[in-house]
């Protein structure tokens, strides 16, 4: 079967990233380093970037994946899949636990031009009126003018009229230009950008009061070793209300890493001072998108 342009820009996207991935022998490598500290405070993890796609739930059922957050640590998550159910179905087992998104996408085949399709817009609306979601997205923007189609602009209004955050893939500019149409939106950067430095982070951060970011893919941005870098850790300590910590489980084999990409994050984000490490680790996810149940956190 032809691979369709939505399944050919998220190879370029898998190809681009797995580089990155320092998989589960560094995070272990990481975590032994770390483990004084970490013998001393095992933080529980908000995982704010969850996908419980078609791939996974044939793998994994809920069962199988509460108990993948129960191993690593991970009281509650912000889930979103392709299509819906997954998400719907794991907040069905799990409600105190699972934070649900939407996603806007159907098939993988939706995400290379969503934006600009009024049958991806009009499943998103009739999906909205169950009033389950706290949010839409992870979703991708390729261009800067991919935020000011028409079709975006209902999926931006929806969210301002409900009160939803955006969990959006994209560039700086992109964000910028999201803010100049509304900017009374709740944008959640995923992977704070996957590739923007500190001070491109920074300088939106400052901007826009209603920007968030999580950190999924960035863990080897962030440190080196247990070590972070000093521009990182003068950013983190700027802005400690305004990150949190994502795994990006987009495929069956993230799934089968969970524990070692959660304990990767966990690594680096022990080595901030306390307050700032349980801020990101959980606190600022708790204060956006609920505490689940109060016992979960320390």
């Amino acid at each position: 079967m032809a691979e369709s342009a939505g399944e050919r820009r998220e190879t370029v996207m898998e190809s681009q990233i797995n580089p990155r991935l320092s998989g589960a022998a560094a995070a272990m490598a990481l975590l032994l380093l770390a483990a004084p500290r970490l013998a001393a405070e095992r933080l529980p993890i908000f995982d704010t970037h969850v996908h419980y796609s078609r791939g996974a739930w044939e793998v994994f059922p809920p069962a199988a994946i509460l108990e993948k957050f129960d191993r690593a640590g991970v009281p509650r998550a912000v889930v979103s899949s392709t299509p819906d159910a997954g998400t719907l179905r794991l907040h069905e087992a799990a409600t105190a636990r699972v934070v649900p998104f939407l996603r806007p996408y159907r098939t993988r085949g939706d995400m290379a031009n969503w934006f600009r399709d009024p049958e991806v817009v009009a499943y998103v609306n009739q999906r909205l009126e169950l009033n389950r979601h706290q949010g839409i997205g992870e979703f991708h923007l390729w261009d800067l003018a991919d935020a000011g189609t028409p079709e975006m602009r209902e999926v931006i209004g929806q969210a301002v009229v409900r009160g939803l955050f955006l969990q959006v893939h994209a560039g700086a500019g992109q964000i910028e230009a999201l803010f100049e149409i509304e900017p009374r939106l709740k944008i959640v950067w995923a992977h704070a950008g996957m590739s923007a430095p500190p001070e491109v982070i920074g300088a939106l951060l400052d901007r826009y009061a209603n920007l968030w970011t999580e950190l999924s893919f960035r863990a080897g941005d962030v440190a080196q070793g247990a070590d972070i870098e000093p521009d990182w850790r003068t950013l983190l300590l700027r802005h400690t209300d305004r990150f949190m910590i994502g795994t990006d489980t987009y495929t069956v084999d993230r799934w089968e890493e969970y524990w070692a990409l959660i304990e990767q994050q966990r690594t680096w984000v022990s080595q901030l001072p306390p307050e700032a490490a349980r801020a990101i680790a959980y606190g600022n996810a708790v204060r956006l998108f609920g505490a689940g149940k109060a016992a979960f956190w320390p």
